[in-house]
């Protein structure tokens, strides 16, 4: 089933990063607030879509192969402008700031509710559960502490990952809708859509009352950056791996480019301070985020290829890339505890909710 709907996917908007026009600790709240806003936008576009895509399967008395025979385009277009939402919720918005949000303690129930939360039954200490409970309108769970609300919810229903939140067409229905064998359950993307929208009104609100410190930001740089190693593993698990959860719309690499982009952006804030104590451990740590770029842009660039011409990288050139990876972080994490000294900070603990 994984996959079956991916081909509906519309273009999204622009990923690119805004530009705040503000400097220091304070252009590092206006990219936050600016792209949170983006997500809470398209949380809000994705109810409207599931509310319309819900009228529509009710209007067939519940009978997807009826809606499907009936309405069949708009149930893909609106499918298609789910995904587009989906997007933007993700890679396109949460991802942009991730570095942030999972770095500092004001923040950070966002990025386990929407992102990285497990199912209960994996959780420690450093893998938290997602509190994420979802009933049917008539009270049917959904989902129960199952896993984060992106990845184990909406991207599973809109793609078809999880077989039991999509309804499979008879042939039919699927000849109307040109081979979709399946469309996704209007009461999962219902529910998924008004639980959505609420967290991210929280989320934004949440992001315009943070007042980052130069601590918290050090803070982030020092527990979000050690962690870049292990998107190369994220990988391997999503081309070779049995988790049928795994980036299912976009390829963790790009995953990659948000998250650590957000850390060079708040690095990038504290560089004039830490320039004026030591110039050259300014330079060199501002040299060491843009490889890690750089480094995000090669990797792309052959993952691309290889599934242009329909294959995958090898087991070995991902563990190749995950060693590069973590030699770079590696690298970065004591000059980075380095950094926190000469500026005379007490970092603070691990963000993890308590």
């Amino acid at each position: 089933m994984k996959r079956i709907l991916a081909g509906l996917a519309l273009a999204a908007m622009s990923a690119g990063p805004a530009h705040a026009e503000t400097t220091g600790l304070q252009a590092v709240k206006s990219f936050l607030v600016a792209q949170v806003v983006k997500v809470d936008a398209a949380a809000h576009d994705y109810e409207a879509n599931a509310a319309a895509y819900q009228k529509m399967i009710d209007a067939a008395g519940g009978d997807y192969n009826q809606a499907a025979l009936a309405n069949g385009s708009a149930l893909t277009s609106l499918v298609a402008r789910m995904q587009g939402d989906y997007l933007n919720l993700h890679m396109n918005g949460y991802e942009t700031v991730e570095g942030i949000a999972a770095g500092v303690k004001d923040l950070v129930e966002f990025d386990i509710y929407f992102d990285s939360g497990v199912p209960l039954s994996q959780a420690s200490t450093d893998n938290p559960a997602a509190p994420v409970t979802l009933k049917t309108p008539d009270g049917r769970v959904i989902i129960d502490r199952n896993g984060n609300l992106f990845h184990y919810v909406i991207e599973a229903c809109l793609y078809g990952a999880e077989r039991k939140f999509v309804k499979p067409l008879n042939a039919g229905a699927s000849a109307k809708l040109h081979g979709i064998g399946a469309l996704p359950r209007a009461d999962v993307l219902s529910a998924s859509a008004k639980d959505c929208a609420r967290e991210a009104d929280k989320f934004l609100a949440a992001s315009k009352r943070w007042q980052p410190t130069l601590d918290q930001c050090v803070g982030a740089l020092v527990w979000m950056t050690p962690t870049f190693n292990g998107y190369f593993n994220d990988l391997e698990e999503s081309l070779y791996g049995d988790n049928p959860f795994a980036y299912i719309s976009e390829s963790r690499v790009k995953d990659m480019r948000g998250i650590m982009g957000s850390l060079r952006l708040v690095y990038n804030a504290i560089d004039p301070t830490l320039r004026k104590k030591d110039p050259a451990l300014a330079g060199q740590l501002k040299s060491e985020y843009e490889k890690i770029m750089a480094f995000i842009d090669e990797s792309d660039r052959r993952d691309q290829k290889m599934r242009a011409a329909h294959r995958k990288l090898s087991k070995l050139e991902i563990e190749e890339m995950g060693n590069q990876a973590k030699t770079m972080s590696d690298q970065l994490a004591p000059q980075l505890k380095q950094a926190a000294a000469i500026l005379g900070l007490k970092l603070p603990p691990k963000p993890i909710l308590v």
